[in-house]
């Protein structure tokens, strides 16, 4: 895995919305958790949310990472190197743990859980959370309807087509898992001709290029249902819910889960 995070890290500055939260979802995260005077958690390094609470830390298990998309430590925030799953934090001494698509880059459903109970584990009794959703539809979206919706001009971004193409292939409950090499595979099948879908589009060769990070990858993503999602953090919190982020492309399949009431 830390080599797929290596790759993607080389490749930062060509990924936008929807992998990348715009300005509206990171306000999202203010809106709904109320982080101004928290001391936040940060489940990776999305430089976009770096900013947000009193005092922050920054939890990822790649150097490269840190090292490459981390805007830097200051007095206030710092990044350190640690498992999602074991948190270097104590139990029960944060006010709010977010993280943006981090549900997602965990490939099983045991994986998730195993992430729901660790942020309840650290969480205060008021404490809260804010996860970002990569959420698949209920039922996959057809690819070729998708193809033709792409070449007409319906999809906003390359990164919110990568999402969509993934989308039609996920893999039965309870994981929706889909490893990355198919979601290069699969756009090789529906996007054979990449100057055709620039010329279409008016996306650059570059950013269509960003796809074949994902060729050689051993990493598995998930696109769970928000609705699945959401049955499996109630084992782990009191009071959950889901909140819209915004109105960029892919934003209704991108709303924030937020998790309150932590079972300890």
């Amino acid at each position: 895995m830390t080599d797929h995070w290596n790759a993607i890290r080389r490749h930062w500055q060509l990924l936008g919305p929807p992998l990348r939260p715009p300005a509206e979802a990171v306000e999202a995260y203010e809106r709904e958790l109320s982080l101004s005077k928290a001391h936040v958690v940060l489940l990776g390094v999305t430089p976009e949310l770096a900013g947000l609470g009193a005092t922050m830390t920054a939890v990822d298990e790649s150097s490269d990472m840190i090292a490459g998309i981390w805007p830097g430590d200051t007095a206030l925030r710092k990044a350190i190197n640690g498992d999602w799953l074991d948190l270097p934090v104590s139990n029960a001494s944060v006010d709010a743990v977010i993280g943006d698509g981090c549900l997602s880059a965990l490939g099983l459903s045991t994986g998730r859980c195993a992430l729901f109970a660790a942020i309840a584990g650290v969480l205060r009794t008021d404490g809260r959370a804010g996860l970002r959703l990569f959420a698949g539809p209920e039922t996959p979206d057809d690819p070729a309807a998708l193809r033709a919706f792409a070449l007409s001009g319906g999809v906003s971004t390359f990164h919110e087509l990568k999402w969509r193409v993934a989308m039609t292939a996920t893999g039965d409950a309870p994981d929706h898992a889909i490893s990355v090499r198919t979601i290069a595979e699969r756009f090789d099948v529906l996007f054979p001709d990449r100057e055709e879908l620039s010329a279409r589009t008016g996306w650059d060769l570059p950013t269509i290029g960003t796809i074949d990070v994902y060729r050689n990858s051993p990493a598995i993503y998930n696109f769970a249902p928000a609705t699945t999602l959401v049955s499996e953090a109630e084992t782990f919190f009191g009071d959950v819910r889901i909140a819209l982020t915004g109105s960029y492309g892919l934003a209704e399949r991108c709303p924030l889960l937020v998790l309150r009431a932590p079972r300890h």
